[in-house]
């Protein structure tokens, strides 16, 4: 997010902003939702690491120990999708019990 870019221009590193594909929207079930949604993560979690393996080559352990909150809500985004995608597959006809739990999960938080 932007703090990632503000900490980039305050450490006077070279940004290049690139444009993102168009989101899919072909999707058939919920399922190929929730898959689509877990590469998306997967690949957010590749790219920080890729960033963090640059950052230790040069040894820049500021950027390292800036980094790793985003490592930990990485981790915790994948296992929150990975924990979805299992009741998805596993259980196809909860979604409207799904659908509940994650409305009541985003108000909640909302409220902080």
């Amino acid at each position: 997010g932007l703090s990632i870019l503000d900490f980039a221009n305050k450490r006077g590193f070279p940004v290049e902003l690139q444009e993102l594909p168009a989101p899919v929207y072909d999707w058939q079930t919920p399922e190929q939702v929730w898959e689509h949604i877990m590469g998306l993560e997967e690949n957010n979690t590749q790219n920080l690491l890729k960033i963090a393996g640059a950052a230790n080559d040069c040894q820049e352990f500021g950027v390292m120990a800036f980094l790793n909150p985003f490592h930990m809500e990485q981790i915790e985004a994948e296992e929150k999708v990975g924990a979805i995608l299992a009741k998805v597959k596993n259980a196809p006809h909860m979604m409207k019990e799904l659908d509940y739990e994650l409305g009541k999960e985003a108000e909640e938080e909302g409220s902080h």
